[in-house]
């Protein structure tokens, strides 16, 4: 379908915006980036109260670093502390869990960017949600902020110590967090980690670092994520030797074994390619995967629920559908 009218409305105001910022030599910081993102949030509706909300940690040391990759356990000066939050929607009712896995880039989004949809998640599923905050690049390149979520993901039962589960878990990722849910199970499927995850969704991801699909060109201008941000983004994430290839899950390995996966796109987002191909290559290899493609959605829609109500809730009624079922349509 054609692009929703809300979307068209906002990015004939936003776009003249971008080009004269482009013309005026207006350079992109890490600061900036991560006020734009948590700029969204005033397009959030009222937050859906959940009956039990705190924080917590995660901390690990540098031996459990082992496998994410040599270099990163060998430079690490002592423990990390990961932050997260856990939601409780039913206190007492012993629920599955759903790690949640933030985007914004590798540079962008935290806890509090992100509480609106955690909240949505606890409350459409009735299951405890535990949201993750990563390091970030620039300060913290790859691959530590994907090591945090693993971390993360492996000590789920040290966070939840009194809290009702049935040790069931899933994931929920956007974006650049469903590029390291989607590592999390490349890494698994090599054999180098091991994951709890089996069942995920994967929200307009991030999965070729090289940005090679076709939509980049397509709808890498004008559709609200820029291919040229994003390859600002992937810069600040890796090292110049970085092998990016390797580290996009679009590169494999696959097998049978993977999480049983839901991929949502957006129909004008200039990731949309890369999410095709990657469910293609899961099932091809034996996995459970299906691609739901939103139409008339760009990148990020979920932050715009004042101006895509609908959508917005559908979204996560699709995501409740497909954590207790394994199944799901638009």
């Amino acid at each position: 379908m054609s692009l929703h009218p809300a979307f068209r409305a906002y990015l004939d105001e936003l776009n003249p915006l971008i080009e004269a910022n482009a013309r005026a030599g207006v350079e992109a910081t890490p600061e900036s980036a991560r006020a734009a993102l948590a700029g969204l949030n005033q397009f959030a509706l009222p937050v859906v109260e959940i009956d039990e909300i705190f924080d917590t940690a995660v901390t690990y040391g540098p031996e459990a670093t082992d496998g994410a990759d040599g270099s990163a356990a060998a430079s690490m000066p002592g423990p990390v502390r990961v932050p997260v939050r856990v939601y409780v929607p039913r206190p007492g009712v012993p629920s599955d869990v759903i790690a949640f896995v933030h985007g914004g880039g590798h540079m962008a989004g935290d806890l509090e960017v992100y509480d609106f949809s955690a909240r949505r998640v606890a409350a459409a599923t009735g299951m405890v949600v535990v949201s993750v905050d990563y390091r970030r690049s620039p300060e913290a390149p790859f691959p530590a902020g994907l090591t945090d979520t693993y971390q993360a993901v492996r000590h789920l039962t040290e966070v939840l110590v009194g809290v009702a589960t049935t040790e069931q878990v899933y994931a929920v990722a956007d974006s650049g967090g469903a590029a390291k849910v989607a590592s999390i199970a490349m890494r698994t499927t090599a054999g180098d980690w091991s994951s709890p995850i089996s069942r995920q969704v994967l929200l307009y991801p991030s999965l070729d670092y090289t940005l090679s699909g076709p939509s980049v060109d397509d709808l890498g201008t004008g559709y609200f994520l820029e291919a040229d941000r994003v390859r600002w983004y992937f810069d600040h994430y890796f090292a110049a030797d970085d092998d990016r290839e390797g580290a996009s899950p679009l590169s494999g390995p696959f097998g049978p074994g993977m999480p049983e996966t839901l991929v949502i796109a957006a129909e004008y987002d200039p990731l949309i390619s890369e999410a095709e191909l990657y469910v293609e290559r899961m099932v091809a290899a034996g996995a459970s995967a299906r691609l739901i493609v939103a139409p008339g959605m760009i990148h990020a829609f979920a932050f715009f629920e004042t101006k895509v109500p609908e959508m917005a809730a559908r979204l996560y009624e699709v995501i409740a559908e497909f954590l207790r079922t394994g199944d799901a349509r638009w």
